[in-house]
């Protein structure tokens, strides 16, 4: 079962304005949940090897690791000044995506949040490339961060839900994230023209989850809204209805033909301006299954 419990937070940072977008997120929730911080920088070997080296003469790589080590030290310590955070830092280098995910395993990360430009981006770092891979391949949650925020904390959490076959595998996650965060939640359920006949489901699905969120002490309303374009619909409800977070899984469906290159989740990070979650769906055991049939929460 999928549950938020954090109590080790992974921020890559490649000291660029986008890393920096994360930080006050990844300070603030380390701080709420008394978790520690991981601030990671991995040099991509490639281009440690064909470009850096030759660029600055050098033989081995000593000298810019310990470089990357004394900024990322110093970047700590304005966090640590700015929001009372001591991280952890850490500095790898090979495959960027690969070498955070393997971090990530290795400190028994349990939430990734990073800065992203998403689809204005032309950096390999970020959506499309890095990022993207990140939030497919992580064993964990991965936050993506694209706009700076005055406030902190979240107050109104959207949970879209629709027929993908894990899509509400993140119930129990979102409900105490919510209970972390003091947040109330909102369900939206997401049909097409196509899925009309099965929309009694989906209001089924949205009531038990309501009531469970009763049961744990959670605030919860649940819309229902027949669309046939899942990311403007999810975004614009947002933004209606003030969400400042959003949380899908990685596999949820998307329409029309994009979905063959894409999916909802990936277009949502891409576009939206308020902080997302991705979670990864659980492929086995008896709740690694999530249609409308089972109850997964």
């Amino acid at each position: 079962m999928i549950n938020f419990k954090v109590k080790r937070i992974m921020l890559p940072y490649d000291f660029s304005a986008n890393a920096s977008k994360a930080v006050s997120h990844a300070a603030f929730i380390a701080s709420l949940l008394k978790a520690d911080l991981y601030l990671v920088h991995v040099i991509n070997k490639s281009e440690l090897v064909d470009i850096i080296l030759p660029l600055l003469k050098l033989k081995t790589n000593k000298v810019v690791v310990d470089m990357v080590n004394e900024r990322l030290s110093d970047a700590a310590a304005q966090i640590r000044k700015d929001y009372g955070i001591t991280p952890k830092t850490i500095v790898s280098t090979g495959n960027i995506t690969t070498e955070l995910v393997n971090l990530a395993e290795e400190n028994k990360i349990d939430l990734i949040i990073m800065g992203t430009q998403g689809k204005d981006s032309k950096s390999d770092l970020f959506l499309g490339s890095t990022a993207y891979r990140l939030i497919t391949k992580a064993p964990v949650p991965v936050m993506t961060i694209k706009d700076l925020v005055n406030k902190k904390g979240y107050q109104n959490i959207l949970m879209p839900i629709d027929f993908s076959e894990h899509s509400r595998q993140k119930v129990n996650y979102v409900i105490a994230l919510a209970k972390a965060f003091s947040a109330k939640i909102t369900v939206l359920g997401i049909y097409d023209e196509d899925e009309k006949a099965d929309k009694f489901k989906l209001e089924i699905v949205a009531k038990q989850i309501v009531a469970l969120c009763e049961k744990k002490g959670v605030l919860c309303e649940h819309f229902i809204d027949k669309t046939n374009h899942r990311v403007s619909k999810t975004l614009s409800f947002a933004k209606k209805h003030k969400n400042d977070m959003i949380v899908t899984m990685t596999d949820q469906k998307l329409d029309g033909a994009r979905g063959i290159l894409s999916t909802y989740d990936h277009e949502i990070v891409n576009a939206a301006k308020i902080p997302i979650i991705s979670i990864q769906p659980e492929l086995s055991g008896d709740l690694g299954t999530g249609g409308t049939a089972g109850v997964p929460f």
